[in-house]
Formats: structure tokens, C-alpha cells, sequence
């Protein structure tokens, strides 16, 4: 269970603990104490590369702090060092008129959509589509702000007729993964790509030889590393957050355009199909 360190500022914690700790439980302290502002970017892996230390030693040394894993160690070391205005919007400073919070909003969806754009390798999207298009089942895993994305890729495939099913909870994510085969596809989606639940749900699709399609924020991450293929968003967003959103926009994007690619690659397939969706919901509206 977690010790209560909500009122104690995670870097005064880590220093009293410090001599408390092993050597190589040191580094990771130390590390972050004199990076603080670079560490709430990093991934386990990239933290432990940076220390000298392995992916294991970070976790521990969390656990030792009284905190539930990595992720808890960026969003307390984020509190402390982040202003209440900077966790809502990054850009946002006290003074800003509305009008300039609003042109802040827009324009750090429009940033990250473009740099999301420049990293994309369009050989990667097309093989993406072809896989999606032809796969017997597509099982989406995703956990909590990660999940709007996951649904709205669900029904942009069962659009184009493609057995689409997105799970939310872990313990059927684990189950669901299980039921894969080598014609079904995994779509796990994390903006910090460290998500435990929706990585081990990639891993046990994988090891059951279905084909895992990645969407993350985060290129050093779990999830980046166990994907057969990775898809990146790309924000200036801090991995800590736990609502990121100008990259849920980026997410959303992506999805946007792997329907489209199917679509365009298949027009004679898939014409019937919008037809057939377009009627079955026709006496749904006024």
C-alpha cells in the first residue's frame, strides 16, 4: 500500500530517505534530484540509462519512497516542481488574458499535430492499414484517458466492416489478448507507452503470435519496444500527465487517417459498406 506523501514534497523525501538506500538506489536519487526538470520526460528505461543504474533498481527505489511505481514518482515530482496553471495547460502563465489562453490551446493541438505529422513514415501507415484491413479480429487495448482514442478506432474499423472490439478493463484486456491468433491483430495505445496494464496486454497478444500495432507518445518506452509496429504522436507534453491532451488530439489523427488509407486503398470494398452503416443509422436522427 501506498505511504501518504502528499504532504511532503517527493524531492525533500528522496533526500531524508537517500542514506537510507543502496548504492545503486543512490544513483537513481541523486539522478533525479539534480535533473528534476529532465526526468519527468523520461521513460523507466531512459531514467536508468541516465543513472547507471537498471529498470529494476528505479522501480524499487520508488516502492522504497512509499510511491506505486514510476509513473506516481513523475506526477509527485511534477507537483512539485510545476506550477497549478502549468498542469493544466504548459504554456499558460498567470496574467494571460482568456483570449490568449485560447490561442495557447489552438495552437498546442496545431503543434503537436505537426510534429506528429513530420515523424510519420507513410511505408509504416500503409503497412499499418493493410494489416488492420485484413485481420481476422482487431482487439484495441487501452486504459483511462487512452480509452476515448481506443473507441474511436473501434468505430472508425467496424465502419469499414473490420471486427473491431476495444477493452478498457485490465483483467479482460488479459483475457481478450489470450484469444489472439496469428490473424488477429493488437492495438495498444499509451501516450506514456508505461502503461502496465495495456504493455503486458501487448505482451501476452504477442506471444500468442498475433501481430501488435502500437500508438504512443513515448519512443523509448515498454510499449514502443514489445510492438511489431510502433506509431508515434508526437507533443511537447510532459510524460508525467495523466490528462495529455493537444496528444490525444495527435492520437485521434492517426486513427483519422488509417481509416482513410483503408479506405482508399480498398473504395470499391469498402463504398458498400458506408452505404450499408450510412442506412442503418438513418432512422436514428430527425
Amino acid at each position: 500500500m501506498r505511504n501518504n506523501t502528499s504532504s511532503v514534497h517527493i524531492q525533500a523525501k528522496m533526500a531524508s530517505f537517500r542514506n537510507s538506500l543502496s548504492r545503486m538506489e543512490q544513483k537513481v536519487i541523486d539522478y533525479i534530484l539534480d535533473h528534476p526538470n529532465e526526468v519527468i520526460y523520461l521513460s523507466v528505461a531512459g531514467l536508468a540509462e541516465k543513472a547507471g543504474t537498471s529498470d529494476a533498481t528505479v522501480i524499487r527505489t520508488c516502492r522504497k519512497l512509499g510511491l506505486d511505481g514510476y509513473q506516481d514518482l513523475k506526477v509527485s515530482l511534477a507537483q512539485d516542481i510545476v506550477t497549478p496553471l502549468q498542469d493544466i495547460q504548459e504554456e499558460i502563465e498567470d496574467g494571460d488574458s482568456i483570449g490568449t489562453v485560447v490561442s495557447k490551446c489552438f495552437f498546442s493541438a496545431a503543434q503537436a499535430l505537426q510534429y506528429t505529422q513530420d515523424i510519420q513514415n507513410a511505408a509504416d501507415i500503409e503497412k499499418a492499414a493493410d494489416i488492420l484491413f485484413n485481420a481476422r479480429r482487431v482487439f484495441l487495448f487501452a486504459m483511462g484517458n487512452s480509452f476515448p482514442t481506443a473507441l474511436d478506432l473501434q468505430n472508425k474499423l467496424m465502419h469499414l466492416d473490420i471486427c473491431a472490439i476495444a477493452y478498457e478493463n485490465s483483467h479482460t484486456q488479459a483475457v481478450a489478448a489470450s484469444m489472439l491468433g496469428a490473424e488477429d491483430v493488437a492495438v495498444a495505445i499509451s501516450h506514456s507507452g508505461s502503461s502496465k496494464d495495456v504493455v503486458d496486454a501487448a505482451k501476452i497478444a504477442k506471444s500468442n503470435h498475433a501481430f501488435v500495432i502500437s500508438i504512443t507518445n513515448n519512443m523509448r518506452s515498454p510499449l514502443y519496444n514489445v510492438a511489431d509496429l510502433p506509431l508515434c504522436t508526437a507533443s511537447k507534453e510532459t510524460q508525467y500527465r495523466v490528462f495529455s491532451l493537444s496528444s490525444r488530439i495527435a492520437q485521434m489523427t492517426l486513427n483519422y487517417v488509417l481509416h482513410t488509407v483503408i479506405a482508399y486503398k480498398h473504395t470499391e470494398v469498402v463504398f458498400d459498406r458506408f452505404r450499408q452503416a450510412e442506412k442503418s443509422v438513418k432512422s436514428k436522427k430527425y
